[in-house]
């Protein structure tokens, strides 16, 4: 092979290289993460209609760690009693963890008698009741309370921590909302 031909070789490799690169990536993007796109105003003014979200693909349950507290997930719309409550994925934001006691009163949000704020300042909620979580579930609640479809509903109820699909890690769309969700 003449010499011109083995640098022409090597200059093909280089330049399809970055190609290459791209495509991995890509797969391994999708195997980690995948779009969201909000419908709807139940997680207002956090997340509002029309948003689109890159969703962390973390499976949750007591062996395998549990989601933090004011966590955002999303609970797959065919997840057991979703589908009653969301013709479309449930976005919410993780109040109660496995083992608390969830009690609404007085207009008020307590979590083993303390006090829910989430850390942007959203309380408060409408209605009474009172669940304790089992160790496989959370309680979810959506930031604009006068929406039902998270854990208050009692179509749905607490979630069993199996049947979130993952965990919002920022938003790309608009660009003026690009970055992080608190």
């Amino acid at each position: 092979m003449s010499s011109s031909a083995a640098n022409q070789q090597a200059y093909g490799r280089r330049r399809k290289s970055p190609y290459m690169v791209a495509i991995v990536l890509a797969m391994v993007m999708f195997i980690l993460v995948a779009p969201e796109v909000n419908d709807g105003d139940a997680m207002s003014p956090t997340i509002n209609d029309g948003q689109i979200l890159v969703v962390s693909k973390t499976s949750y349950s007591q062996n395998r760690g549990i989601p933090e507290r004011d966590q955002l997930v999303i609970l797959e719309k065919n997840a057991t009693n979703a589908q009653k409550v969301s013709d479309d994925n449930i976005i919410a934001r993780v109040a109660g963890l496995p083992g608390e006691t969830v009690e609404i009163k007085d207009g008020k949000v307590y979590i083993d008698s303390k006090e829910y704020i989430t850390e942007n300042g959203i309380e408060g909620s409408d209605g009474e009741m009172s669940v304790t979580l089992t160790e496989d579930e959370v309680f979810l609640l959506c930031d604009n309370r006068e929406e039902y479809i998270d854990s208050r509903n009692e179509k749905l109820g607490p979630v069993n921590m199996r049947d979130i699909k993952g965990n919002v890690l920022f938003c790309v769309w608009p660009f003026s909302r690009f970055g992080g969700i608190d």
